[in-house]
């Protein structure tokens, strides 16, 4: 059995040897070094002020009273631990049998803790306890724990340590110890609770930094906006950039140029009663959604909500980019158009067709008996529109049911020679200088030799009614596609018609492919020769592209692909699929 002591330990602890910590160690930088001291030095004075100089400083008779607080904690140093644990379970943990795991778990916390207190009591100067406390506050687990824990977690070291002063120490050197002892917990509580403060303001700045940075790297623009006035108190990059976009970077914008302005100020005047209106509907319901509201060149569907900070509220707006979705639906709605159009124009071409080849055999019937030139003349006039309206119907038919393209290895350069050889008595290409710039080494193509020849014809003549009444040149081009050139891995090459003509305006240049959708004067085409070349492009799995200025010319480039490369993927993809 064992005795209590007047203290209330069981036995009292070895004295005289130096207690080492078994906690991983600490390494403070100096900037840490430096915050403890000075904090440390400001609680000093304070406590100083407080109990007087006898009591807590750093004069040689304070030093001594400290050694002897530090003196009898060692002594009782494990009865002290044990009644410290004993008076935590009972406050803080309770009685489970997971808190009392806890409490085993907490006790090597505990020594560590007491040692190192013990440390700073003979050397005032000794901050280490504080370097773990501050850390701890910051990432172990008083930053889990409530700064109330902390403040009871201490008030039981304080009684237990004034117990065992008073059992065993009286008179006026017991008063000195015990006012130290306290003056010396209060430091330390005094200590986390600036960490505490700091610790916290840390992980505020670090909240703050994390919500600013989502914002601000968030794809979507995103606008913080005062309630009522409407100005914009915050936006992102996303919106930065939008805005830059829009003016089409005719100078950079920067936040504090677009902060402060009102919303309202940075759409155009048709669309700002619409703004203001949805601004309206976010402070009386709560929140807002506007679709496809046009940004410049773009479209945003806009959601906006009313948020709650404290006692403060704003607007927040994000715009979701729906540009490629608008461009797909009007995609959709012009293909079903042109579906619905091109069984139209195969029903029209049927129609006409016949009674348009009755009229030409009867006109050419009547033609053979004439013998007045003038009527001649007419008839042959008469001939020459039926054969114009002829082409025009075949261009709908095919059009409206294209035929499969019968694809194999190409040799281009031929078929470009031969296709120069056609057009060379035809009278469009009067004074036009045609020179082709043909790759000697050039890949044969996997297409439709006849398809190719009819989208070159196409590209040629449409370069001649765009030539300049002199000096003017076409070129056809051909090369090689170079390592590295396009995201494309397989070997292609590149076909290019290039004249130096009137050149297509740059508003007109996204829908030349249109069906029916022509610059020439009424007369002079449908508008169904481009919109062809495409179609017939795509079905030989190329691309078309026109690159066009006003005054200088158009370019337009065609990409197939090399037959050697085509042929192996297909052989390749035939020989998986069995």
């Amino acid at each position: 059995m064992k005795l209590s002591l007047a203290c209330g330990c069981c036995r009292p602890s070895k004295s005289k040897i130096h207690r080492e910590t078994n906690d991983p160690p600490i390494e403070a930088t100096p900037e840490e070094l430096l915050a403890i001291r000075g904090q440390l030095a400001e609680i000093e004075q304070s406590l100083s002020r407080l109990w007087g100089e006898t009591i807590w400083s750093r004069t040689p008779e304070c030093i001594q009273i400290r050694a002897e607080a530090a003196d009898l904690i060692d002594r009782h140093f494990d009865g002290i631990v044990d009644q410290w644990g004993e008076a935590i379970t009972a406050i803080i943990h309770g009685h489970s049998q997971h808190e009392e795991n806890n409490r085993k778990d907490s006790k090597d916390t505990m020594v560590n803790s007491l040692i190192r207190f013990i440390d700073h009591l003979r050397d005032p100067d000794n901050v280490c306890t504080y370097v773990y406390l501050r850390r701890h506050c910051q990432e172990g687990m008083l930053a889990r724990a409530k700064p109330s824990q902390f403040n009871v977690i201490h008030i039981a070291l304080k009684q237990i340590v004034l117990n065992h002063i008073k059992s065993t120490m009286t008179g006026p050197a017991m008063e000195r110890v015990r006012d130290l002892m306290v003056a010396a917990i209060d430091e330390r509580r005094l200590m986390v609770s600036q960490f505490y403060i700091e610790s916290r303001e840390r992980m505020l700045r670090e909240s703050e930094e994390k919500y600013r940075n989502t914002i601000d790297h968030a794809p979507d623009p995103m606008y913080e906006i005062e309630p009522h006035t409407w100005v914009v108190m915050g936006l992102n990059a996303a919106a930065l950039r939008l805005h830059q976009l829009e003016t089409e970077h005719d100078h950079d914008h920067s936040k504090m140029e677009i902060i402060g302005k009102t919303v309202p100020d940075l759409v155009p005047p048709e669309l700002r009663q619409s703004v203001v209106d949805s601004l309206e509907t976010v402070l009386r319901d709560g929140s807002a959604q506007t679709q496809e509201f046009p940004v410049g060149p773009f479209f945003f569907d806009v959601n906006s909500a009313l948020i709650t900070y404290g006692k403060k509220q704003f607007i927040q707006m994000i715009l979701r980019d729906v540009t490629q979705r608008r461009e797909m639906l009007d995609s959709l709605l012009k293909a079903e158009r042109l579906a619905a159009a091109g069984t139209f124009a195969a029903g029209v071409a049927h129609e006409v067709n016949n009674p348009l080849a009755s009229i030409s055999s009867l006109v050419q019937s009547i033609l053979t008996g004439e013998k007045d030139p003038e009527r001649r003349t007419t008839m042959h006039t008469i001939l020459s529109q039926i054969t114009r309206i002829s082409s025009t119907l075949k261009d709908l038919v095919n059009f409206a049911r294209p035929t499969t393209a019968q694809r194999k290895p190409v040799d281009v350069n031929g078929l470009i020679a031969e296709t120069l050889r056609l057009i060379t008595y035809n009278k469009r290409f009067s004074g036009i200088r045609v020179e082709p710039i043909l790759a000697p080494d050039l890949r044969r193509a996997f297409a439709d030799d006849n398809e190719i020849q009819q989208v070159l014809l196409n590209l040629l003549f449409n370069a001649a009614d765009a030539a300049p009444a002199e000096g003017a040149v076409i070129k056809v081009i051909t090369e090689n596609q170079r390592p590295g050139q396009g995201g494309d891995k397989s070997r292609r090459i590149f076909i290019k018609v290039v004249d130096n003509g009137i050149g297509i305006p740059r508003e007109h240049l996204e829908r030349v492919f249109d069906p029916f959708f022509t610059t020439k004067p009424a007369g002079a085409g449908v508008g169904l020769g481009l919109s062809l070349c495409q179609r017939m492009i795509l079905s030989n799995q190329g691309t078309i592209r026109v690159d066009s200025e006003v005054g200088r010319g158009t370019a337009v480039t065609i990409t197939l692909g090399a037959a050697e490369e085509t042929v192996r993927a297909q052989q390749a993809a035939e020989m998986a699929a069995s």
